[in-house]
């Protein structure tokens, strides 16, 4: 299923059948040493992958900003890239010290927009920010010790996920995985709704939840609104928009679309109902609904901790890249990817025929 394959297309490959794939799933049966070595040449796995144990149990509801082409495949493939970065991250605590969480978090439900507000706000008190724009939000969740990770993933389907990892040997921590293939702007704000759910509702279990799905969505958003965008700041901000390009011309100063801009001042009532309809309605006759201007220059944030954190193993010759493929048993494709390499770092290298020269003719 992780590579894309179907049981029955899985098992031709192996020469087995597709009950013998699906019993290798669920763990009622072990493949033999002969399929296992197939196994691990078509789906491009270390042999060590299929029998190291896993030993980091989510036990922690997973955050899933989901959309409605989302399938419980993809987010069964998105919760194999969470057990590997978690892998990753307890292997990295062994060896390097990670900036520590440093977050506000609340234990309610049914929160207010005012109060969702309030909290925002006093999360950008807690971490010195003010009420402007936040030029790097990626190295700001980063350096208060959240792990954030990009994963190759269909941003058509699923934009992003949070959890908050817990471990009684390393250090608990809010983690968010992000999609590739979007906009900055969509990345920004994907980032936003997710530290929103860490803030919010870290404290729920996975029933609470699950039993209430729509609500915590609602508030995540609510709070990633407020948080990208202050409501002060905004309401003095909102005589300028005008026209589209005034909305442009602030989508470059915040870091958040031109749309979002427009929806939240209006839920402040920074502006009147009539002129924001007007808005929409000149915006979506230019086609932005789905692709504005900006969103292809302005510049992605990379996640950067865990791939400095991997780095520093190798500059200091802690461990060598193999060391690290075979230690972690993952493809070095997927941590290459999870960990933000670069994409030649862990690839195995080719022993080269010496250059001889010429002494003598």
């Amino acid at each position: 299923m992780f590579r894309g394959f179907t049981q029955a297309e899985l098992a031709e490959m192996l020469g087995v059948t597709k009950q013998a794939v699906s019993q290798y799933e669920t763990g009622v049966i072990e493949p033999n040493p002969e399929v296992l070595g197939c196994m691990s040449e078509v789906l491009s796995f270390p042999l060590g992958y299929f029998s190291k144990p896993y030993e980091n149990d989510i036990i922690t509801p997973i955050f899933f900003r989901k959309r409605k082409t989302s399938t419980k495949k993809t987010t069964e493939i998105f919760k194999i890239y969470i057990k590997w970065m978690t892998g990753i991250y307890c292997y990295i605590e062994e060896y390097v010290h990670l900036p520590k969480p440093n977050l506000i978090t609340r234990d309610g439900i049914g929160y207010t927009d005012s109060e969702i507000s309030d909290i925002a706000t006093k999360l950008r008190r807690y971490w010195g920010l003010g009420e402007g724009p936040i030029s790097n939000l990626t190295l700001l969740l980063e350096n208060n010790g959240i792990i954030i990770s990009k994963v190759g993933l269909d941003a058509k389907k699923v934009d992003a996920c949070s959890l908050f990892f817990t471990s009684t040997e390393k250090t608990s921590r809010p983690m968010v995985f992000l999609t590739s293939g979007t906009s900055a702007v969509r990345s920004r704000r994907d980032l936003a709704h997710e530290l929103g759910h860490q803030v919010l509702h870290s404290w729920m279990d996975k029933e609470e939840k699950e039993d209430n799905e729509e609500l915590i969505e609602r508030e995540a958003e609510t709070f990633a609104s407020y948080f990208l965008m202050p409501e002060n700041s905004m309401r003095r901000e909102a005589y300028a928009i005008t026209s589209p390009n005034a909305l442009l011309r602030m989508k470059k100063r915040w870091g958040t679309s031109a749309q979002s801009i427009l929806y939240h001042v209006q839920d402040i009532g920074g502006i009147e109902y009539d002129e924001a309809e007007k808005l929409k309605r000149n915006i979506f006759r230019k086609g932005w609904r789905t692709n504005e201007p900006g969103d292809d220059t302005i510049q992605q944030e990379k996640p950067e901790l865990i791939k400095d954190a991997l780095m520093m193993l190798m500059e200091n010759n802690i461990k060598a890249p193999i060391d690290i493929i075979d230690d972690l048993s993952i493809p070095s494709e997927d941590i290459t990817a999870l960990c933000g390499l670069p994409s030649s770092l862990l690839k195995p290298s080719i022993v080269q025929k010496p250059k001889l020269r010429l002494i003598k003719s």
